[in-house]
């Protein structure tokens, strides 16, 4: 599945709400260089990905990159206060409409987004277990599930072989890979 820019849907984040943040490409310093969510249409193509094509969804695609903005910086906080924090923020936005409880599927997308974070930032288990993929323009975040702890990319497949991919290059042209062309 692709969004409508012919980019994939990777889900790889390993949990609802790293996937939503996983929704844009970041730059160090946090600002999204990538984005895939451009139009309410690319949200329903990620919707459908994850299982969720019922969910409710806001009415602008800047309510969608205002909430995920926050998120992320809720994530990428580097305090115990999160989950207080989000649990103020969580109260403080309007997720518009919700459906009965027992079809979650229908609920505001938004909602189970905040339901997932929390659900993440409340549990020390899966906090100290997000990582962030530290290729070039990416920060995806995700849960690293492998029973050493050791996974450093988003994806092997893409991150992962880019980083290998130029340290061979250094190494085979004798560069420090500081240069710039």
């Amino acid at each position: 599945m692709t969004y409508r820019d012919g980019h994939p849907v990777k889900p790889v984040g390993g949990r609802l709400a790293l996937d939503f943040l996983n929704t844009a490409d970041w730059a160090s310093d946090g600002t999204a260089v990538h984005e895939k969510i451009e139009a309410l249409a690319d949200l329903d193509i990620w919707l459908r990905a994850v299982g969720l094509a019922e969910a409710g969804r806001p009415g602008s695609v800047e309510a969608i990159h205002r909430f995920r903005r926050d998120l992320r910086r809720l994530f990428r906080a580097e305090t115990d206060a999160r989950v207080s924090d989000l649990q103020a923020w969580v109260r403080a936005i309007d997720l518009g409409e919700t459906a009965p409880l027992d079809d979650l599927t229908r609920q505001p997308v938004l909602g189970l987004v905040a339901l997932s974070a929390l659900s993440i930032l409340g549990d020390p288990r899966e906090r100290d277990r997000i990582k962030t993929c530290p290729g070039i323009d990416c920060g995806w975040m995700f849960i690293d599930e492998t029973k050493n702890r050791r996974r450093k990319w988003c994806l092997m497949e893409t991150c992962g072989n880019r980083a290998k991919a130029a340290r061979h290059y250094r190494r085979v042209s004798g560069t420090t890979g500081t240069e710039r062309s």
